[in-house]
């Protein structure tokens, strides 16, 4: 399968906002929040890439598109292409195969090599005059439009595409797909994580190999760690690659006495600050720094949790700040099931069918020194909570993290966010700020 043209798109089920109920999060099968406040799903960070990065990796020759055919969704994607420097005026055209996937299926190698099988099968049997609709327990999640297909229904557009139960697939071969990622809240993402970096070790080499000979580094299974350019790695430090893959990128600098166990992926420019434990599991995005102990965490990038503290199966959305003695609970005293929730009202609670879960914490997110965040909390965006052990559910703009807490004002926010950003050289966006906005006028 080598497509002309692959679509990427923000489903339905990615919508999200503070008011959610756990009803329509139920009901939802992309319900990412916070992740989704700001950003679209094919954004997400599962692994060493994200979602979009997956597809860009596997397919170098495909013209990409993004697209939300929800016009609540479209404004997400638009910040995207303004964040990603995309062109957000390509169409599709005519005398190309289209492969359509929905923005929140993890795309593995399996994936790719089911798929790819099926189609060869499906074309050689039956030719390639109907489209292939991919599904998972029922549901499409995936489409395939070989040209001659498009050519004898006519062009379709991207709302019509990546609609998956739209007139485009009345004629088409579907097909149920067992294995597969599909990611309906950001916990999904976590637990798969391990196993998601895992897979993405396949598009890294090994490079500056003479970063892991340097005098005084203790590496275990060292054909199991790729290391980028301009990387710097203290004495004493340990990698140990036994358990699988250690991704590092370009520009790291991992500070002395800090352990590292894989499957881990460390991003460009991240700063391991000295006597880390990094555990199996953890992703940390790029330009992020951090200290303490982090397990089975995913970090999208920008995060900041320079001090000692213990982070486990938790997800930092970017532009995070956790202060100094930062402890998240990710095990409930009981070891029983945890329980989240997307409001304010405790009534209205979801399953995570989990026993390990932490902290969910959305874009420019702070907490002060020493804060304690119960099993399974989850914060909108630009929650500043300083309250000593805070709500299980922080909705965005809360100064304080409690549920009497007054709402921090919206110029204030913008403008602590244009500070942050400027720190690492980012700025904020038009579509960042109307986005910021128009989530601080559903919380008020």
């Amino acid at each position: 399968m080598n497509p002309h043209t692959f679509v990427l798109f923000d489903s339905e089920g990615s919508v999200s906002s503070s008011s959610s109920s756990a009803a329509a999060a139920r009901q939802s099968p992309s319900n990412l929040y916070p992740f989704t406040i700001l950003h679209p799903s094919f954004e997400l960070r599962c692994g060493a890439l994200r979602i979009f990065e997956k597809v860009q990796r596997q397919f170098p020759h495909s013209r990409l598109l993004f697209h939300a055919f929800s016009s609540e969704r479209k404004p997400h994607v638009a910040s995207f292409y303004a964040r990603f420097g995309q062109n957000s005026d390509e169409m599709l055209r005519e005398g190309e195969d289209i492969f359509v996937l929905q923005g929140n299926i993890v795309p593995t190698a399996q994936l790719w090599q089911t798929l790819g099988d099926d189609i060869e099968r499906l074309y050689t049997a039956h030719g390639r005059d109907y489209p292939i609709l991919f599904t998972n327990d029922g549901e499409p999640f995936a489409a395939f439009l070989p040209k001659e297909a498009v050519e004898r229904q006519g062009l379709p557009t991207l709302d019509a595409v990546t609609l998956l139960s739209s007139a485009v697939y009345e004629q088409a071969v579907r097909v149920e797909i067992a294995d597969v990622q599909r990611l309906r809240y950001l916990w999904d993402a976590i637990a798969f994580n391990a196993r998601a970096i895992q897979d993405d070790a396949r598009f890294f080499v090994h490079a500056n190999s003479e970063a892991l000979s340097a005098p005084g580094i203790f590496t275990m299974k060292p054909e199991n760690i790729t290391v980028g350019e301009g990387t710097t790695i203290a004495p004493l430090v340990v990698l140990d690659a036994s358990k699988g893959a250690i991704i590092i990128g370009k520009n790291v600098e991992i500070q002395p006495h800090v352990s590292i166990f894989g499957p881990c992926f460390i991003g460009d420019n991240v700063v391991i600050k000295a006597a880390s434990r990094i555990y199996e599991g953890t992703t940390l995005g790029e330009y992020s720094k951090v200290s303490g102990e982090i397990k089975n965490t995913i970090f999208q990038g920008f995060g900041n949790k320079q001090h000692d503290g213990c982070l486990g199966y938790s997800f930092i959305g970017e532009w995070v700040n956790l202060g100094a003695g930062t402890n998240v609970s990710d095990l409930k005293n009981n070891y029983g099931t945890i329980r989240a929730r997307f409001s304010s009202d405790k009534s209205q609670e979801i399953s995570t069918g989990l026993t390990s879960l932490g902290l969910l914490a959305g874009d420019h997110t702070k907490s002060a020194i020493n804060t304690s965040f119960n099993t399974g909390t989850v914060t909108g965006i630009s929650a500043n909570v300083f309250a000593p052990s805070p709500e299980k559910f922080v909705p965005s703009f809360s100064w304080g993290g409690l549920l009497d807490s007054p709402v921090f004002d919206a110029e204030k926010a913008i403008e602590l966010a244009r500070t942050v950003m400027s720190r690492r050289k980012r700025h904020l966006t038009p579509e960042e700020e109307t986005l910021l906005r128009k989530e601080f006028e559903q919380r008020v």
